[in-house]
């Protein structure tokens, strides 16, 4: 397999490795109970105390704050956002459709002015943690390095479909060096920080079609936080 290389002539293999290895860590770390505990005990619940950890560390928690004079504000919002991921996921819409209502339901309960009342990012994230997989993650560091390897940023940013449409081609751009990529990874569990008696669990999670979707995110976000890329530690 002829390797490629990154514009600072990191070896793509070896970066999307790195990534592997990283993102597992994250999955343990946090996402593996973000994913158990956002819909309450499975439901349809969203648990608006997991919903705003989840912002926080996912850093899309900047419009829910507390207003002046009104201490409650914040519990408000979070009651409110989780009502309308709820319904989101309840939803027989198509996935974009699902996307694009809850960025601008957001919006409206967190309105940050940078964003123009339309939280894009949010709603990835919190759809995809309540099970949507099929959603596609919007970051910013995702959007920068998706507009270099195609050269052009684009609307990468603000539209949805442009977005997922960019991040599929360049996925199966890297198919061959992310199924090598995971072929080793249980390989590497004994440098990871995922104990013993996880590591069943690990590599069955390894085989699901998100965990390789998640390890090109991982990817892409190592690779856009920079103009060269780097290597990179979970936010």
């Amino acid at each position: 397999m002829k390797l490629m290389t990154t514009k600072s002539n990191i070896s793509t293999l070896w970066l999307m490795k790195h990534s592997a290895l990283s993102y597992a860590n994250q999955w343990f770390m946090t996402d593996r109970k973000f994913m158990k505990e956002l819909r309450k005990n499975g439901s349809w619940e969203i648990d608006t105390a997991v919903l705003g950890v989840l912002a926080a560390k996912y850093m899309v928690a900047r419009g829910f704050k507390t207003e002046k004079n009104n201490p409650l504000s914040k519990s408000q919002r979070w009651v409110t956002a989780a009502a309308h991921l709820t319904a989101a996921v309840q939803s027989a819409e198509q996935v974009e459709v699902k996307v694009h209502s809850l960025a601008i339901e957001l919006g409206k309960v967190a309105p940050v002015k940078s964003t123009s009342g339309y939280l894009l990012s949010a709603a990835t994230k919190f759809l995809w943690f309540a099970g949507e997989h099929e959603v596609r993650i919007l970051d910013k560091r995702a959007v920068d390095a998706l507009g270099r390897l195609r050269g052009v940023r684009g609307k990468l940013g603000v539209d949805y479909e442009q977005y997922a449409a960019v991040w599929k081609d360049q996925f199966d751009a890297h198919k061959e060096v992310l199924a090598k990529t995971l072929a080793d990874l249980p390989c590497q569990l004994l440098w990871t920080c995922i104990p013993s008696d996880v590591h069943a669990e690990a590599e069955t999670v390894f085989k699901e079609l998100w965990f390789s979707d998640r390890v090109f995110d991982k990817y892409l976000w190592t690779l856009g936080v920079g103009a060269n890329g780097g290597a990179t530690s979970f936010v």
